[in-house]
């Protein structure tokens, strides 16, 4: 009897022991995996880490690289005036913002969208109003293409770098032009007041069907900014309809008031070829 009891008590201790010690396999087991784990989580986070800090390195690269010296623009009257684009795009033909710089200071203008190439723009210093000031004017293309040109000017402050208020063209032909287009089947007339004095009445005889005309004289379509005498002077074509234009607008900026405005305007007729069309492609 006692040689039986003692056989089971073997019998179960050996059981408890196996069990314990698989137990402790299990949670060694466990642990090792929980750290593989660990490590692996721990190695994901400097590996992203180092993309980060790579892809950091190559934005620094990339905002590091010089401007081309065939997209840099220098004033003709003082080479520490300079314009360079923020931003090429399209192979080197499309300024996405520019950078004025004036004896070192620079200031970026995002809104400044134009052409390079052979459309590249200007930069220039110059006393506009004859007040014994400087101001930096910029002229550039903002697009063209068959029938359009569109030419755009900004003044800026030479000491502060603030872009000058400038009247639009849209505000100067609504406060002094005055224009009515009228169709007929074999011709169309174009009447026009600039400050209240009409001009010669317009008459474009031939056949008028297939086309789209205007009520009133449109301008925007064409318009060159240029430095005359001194002075800043646009010249917009007028557009009785579609694609078709029959005059010049031309006035030149005068400061006034905290604003640059227009003065002497006039406005001359003129018929435009079709190579004038193309002549922006």
């Amino acid at each position: 009897m006692k040689t039986w009891t003692g056989i089971l008590l073997m019998i179960i201790l050996a059981v408890a022991t196996i069990s314990t010690t698989s137990a402790a396999r299990t949670m060694n087991e466990s642990q090792k995996q929980l750290n593989i784990d660990d490590q692996s989580s721990q190695t994901e986070v400097v590996e992203a880490s180092n993309i980060d800090k790579m892809h950091d390195t190559a934005k620094t690269t990339k905002e590091s690289i010089p401007v081309k010296e065939e997209n840099v623009s220098v004033a003709p009257e003082n080479e520490n005036v300079r314009l360079y684009p923020m931003k090429v795009e399209g192979s080197g033909y499309i300024y996405n913002g520019m950078i004025l710089e004036v004896d070192g200071k620079t200031r970026e203008f995002s809104d400044w969208q134009g052409e390079g190439g052979s459309y590249k723009p200007e930069v220039h210093e110059l006393d506009l109003n004859g007040d014994g000031q400087k101001e930096i004017v910029v002229l550039y293309t903002e697009g063209h293409g068959t029938g359009i040109y569109l030419g755009q000017a900004r003044i800026v402050d030479p000491v502060t770098l603030d872009e000058m208020e400038m009247q639009s063209l849209d505000e100067i032909v609504k406060e002094h032009v005055n224009s009515k287009v009228t169709v007929t089947a074999d011709r169309v007339d174009i009447d026009v007041t600039v400050d209240g004095e009409r001009v010669e009445p317009s008459r474009i005889e031939g056949d008028t069907s297939g086309a789209v005309y205007n009520e009133e004289l449109g301008f925007g379509g064409v318009t060159y900014y240029s430095l005359e005498n001194g002075k800043l002077v646009v010249t917009a074509a007028a557009s009785y309809g579609v694609a078709l234009y029959a005059g010049d607008l031309t006035f030149a900026y005068e400061y006034r008031d905290g604003e640059w405005k227009a003065v002497d305007l006039n406005y001359s007729m003129e018929m435009y070829e079709e190579e004038y069309y193309e002549s922006f492609d």
